[in-house]
């Protein structure tokens, strides 16, 4: 049996071994042996990496937002047809804000009084989009709250990830303002309308989320989960020609049709989605008269 070697053997065999041993050399486990010489110049290596990707990342997002620009194009004249048929359905925007779960239970009696004449409710991207968007809602010359035709809610976004809100204006009329600590009207969505400040919390604005990426999209998806008692249909002023009985129900089914129409005209672009979207529109844009009817109509009948 062989004698094992001396420690001082052993300590100068390391010394010899750690003179032959370059500093930036794998160490045996295959990690390099760092030398903090090295960091600045490691360091700005990887900034140049960044970069590129950064560069990279932005060219990215051009071209994503100029696809949404031009998209965003596509999908106004099947929002302008699906407006006109809303129009037609009695009390369609109150049954859908009433019945989304987020607003079910903060808008107010009074509220609702008002929301029976709101004849279309909007969401109009900024051109560039990426600046903000408005929520304009258009009410029945029958109105009795308020003297105003629109009312508009604006969200500006900065460059700065602030967003500056610009809200509206309501002329209300006698005895319709709010005034709840006397026991006046009491309102949630209106008064919503009219502050500058977010509501909720995490996000920019929580009214303004639910509209706009929730009710706008797909109003119809909150309007057939809704009830309304057949008193208010009833009490309504009612314009000659709306829907009802089984002519509703085909209304209806126009309307999920044209909903997946906007579901086609998406952000794959090509195509695909140009197929789509001439399926939904009839004759394409061409198809729709400036007012919303004419040939884009009949392209849905």
């Amino acid at each position: 049996m062989s004698a094992e070697p001396s420690p001082k053997r052993l300590k100068v065999d390391d010394e010899e071994g750690a003179e032959g041993v370059d500093a930036g050399a794998p160490a045996e486990n295959g990690a390099a042996e760092w030398a903090p010489e090295a960091e600045d110049t490691l360091a700005a290596e990887l900034e140049e990496c960044q970069r590129a990707l950064d560069k990279v990342n932005d060219e990215a997002s051009d071209r994503v937002l100029a696809v949404e620009q031009e998209y965003n194009k596509k999908r106004r004249p099947i929002y302008a047809q699906r407006a006109e048929i809303i129009q037609k359905v009695p009390l369609f925007w109150q049954r859908t804000l009433l019945s989304h779960p987020t607003l079910a239970d903060q808008l107010t009696d009074d509220d609702s009084q008002v929301l029976e004449y709101l004849m279309e409710l909007d969401v109009v991207d900024f051109d560039d989009i990426k600046s903000g968007f408005k929520v304009v809602l258009t009410f029945s010359p029958n109105n009795t709250h308020f003297t105003d035709k629109q009312l508009v809610k604006s969200f500006h976004y900065g460059d700065d990830g602030k967003v500056t809100i610009e809200p509206a204006v309501i002329h209300w009329n006698e005895g319709y303002a709010p005034f709840p600590e006397s026991g006046g009207p009491s309102y949630y969505f209106f008064e919503w309308m009219t502050i500058a400040e977010a509501v909720g919390e995490g996000t920019p604005d929580e009214v303004a989320e639910v509209l706009k990426d929730e009710i706008w999209p797909n109003p119809v998806k909150y309007f057939l989960n809704g009830e309304i008692e057949p008193a208010a249909y009833e009490q309504a002023e009612l314009d000659e020609g709306l829907l009802e009985g089984e002519e509703f129900d085909e209304m209806a089914a126009g309307l999920e049709d044209a909903g997946e129409g906007e579901e086609g005209v998406g952000l794959e672009g090509g195509e695909e989605g140009d197929a789509l979207y001439e399926e939904a529109a009839g004759e394409g844009e061409e198809g729709f008269a400036d007012d919303g009817g004419g040939e884009g109509e009949e392209g849905d009948a």
